[in-house]
């Protein structure tokens, strides 16, 4: 006669310990995933960055070049009589 205690599938290793360490796994990629996501904002707000100042260094450059009045011109065609 034969008796059958149970089947075990797997070492055995009390559930406390496979909890922890799932536990710790999952901090981890939460923590790998905080950090990724800092990576992302960061570099999204130095590109947001540099454009705008490339925008506004661009745009220096056009502003003393604007373009003379009309009342300006008017006044300096003018001729003495």
């Amino acid at each position: 006669m034969t008796s059958a205690v149970g089947v075990r599938s797997g070492p055995s290793v009390p559930q406390d310990a496979h909890g922890a360490r799932h536990k710790r796994s999952d901090q981890r990629r939460r923590n790998l995933e905080k950090a990724l996501a800092a990576l992302v904002l960061f570099l999204a707000f130095a590109v947001t960055v540099v454009l705008l100042g490339l925008q506004w260094l661009g745009n220096q450059g056009t502003a003393s070049s604007a373009p003379i009045s009309a009342s300006h011109m008017i006044t300096s065609e003018v001729l003495a009589s």
